[in-house]
């Protein structure tokens, strides 16, 4: 026998979109290696897959992407529109001192619009292991009810937020030797993953999937499928 549709309950005035009878799913990958190992490289082809794509570039290093704004009110008009368009690429190469205001107003932005891969470059320019700026946080903890699924890049794991590497499904992790990196790996992917962190060479880099606890098929394509997000669209908020 056939599932059920889902029944939506569409919004009223300052009430959110509510979904009855399917579970929304995201994703959150976290790709972590040391300057030059080619965590950006491998990022740039998971992201290029991606249809509705906001890229917070702290390094400016993804020129690829085709709508680059470097004032980030521009940026929140762009996010405004996003709802009303069926595919989009853009980021926000952050220009003033302070990363961590403009990063919030996009956190805020993003989680309002809804629908769409967040990805991050660089999370320890922003945050640190013991603290997430809140409106990140909000992002990370309750993103799946906004259809958002998340990347973000590291050069090392235990500088991340806990929050955001214990909410982690994916890891594409290059070559560790610090011990406190590895000990952070081996608390959210175990000691083997850990150990083989460690043997990995220069470009070398593995693909741990966090909720089945096992190492993914590194092939061709295998970037295409690694950020889904299912269920219907949320209305803007």
């Amino acid at each position: 026998m056939a599932e059920p549709a889902p029944v939506i309950v569409q919004p009223g005035p300052g009430q959110r979109l509510q979904v009855y009878g399917i579970e929304r799913q995201n994703c959150i990958v976290g790709v972590a290696g040391r300057k030059g190992s080619g965590k950006s490289t491998v990022a740039r082809k998971i992201l290029e897959c991606i249809p509705r794509l906001f890229l917070f570039d702290s390094m400016g290093e993804h020129a690829w992407i085709p709508e680059r704004f470097d004032d980030d009110q521009e940026a929140i008009m762009f996010l405004m529109e996003t709802p009303y368009r069926e595919q989009f690429m853009g980021s926000l190469v952050p220009g003033a001192d302070d990363f961590e205001a403009e990063f919030s107003e996009i956190c805020v932005e993003v989680y309002a619009a809804g629908n769409m891969c967040f990805a991050v470059e660089e999370v320890p320019m922003l945050a640190s292991a013991g603290y997430t700026p809140k409106k990140f946080n909000k992002v990370i903890r309750l993103g799946r009810h906004r259809n958002l699924s998340l990347l973000y890049t590291a050069q090392r794991l235990s500088e991340c937020p806990r929050a955001l590497t214990s909410a982690t499904d994916i890891f594409v992790l290059f070559c560790h030797t610090e011990p406190r990196d590895l000990d952070a790996i081996a608390d959210r992917c175990g000691g083997e993953i850990a150990r083989k962190v460690q043997g990995l060479g220069d470009h070398g880099f593995l693909v741990f999937d966090v909720l089945k606890r096992q190492e993914r098929p590194i092939t061709g394509e295998w970037y295409r499928s690694l950020i889904q997000t299912s269920g219907p669209r949320v209305n803007p908020l």
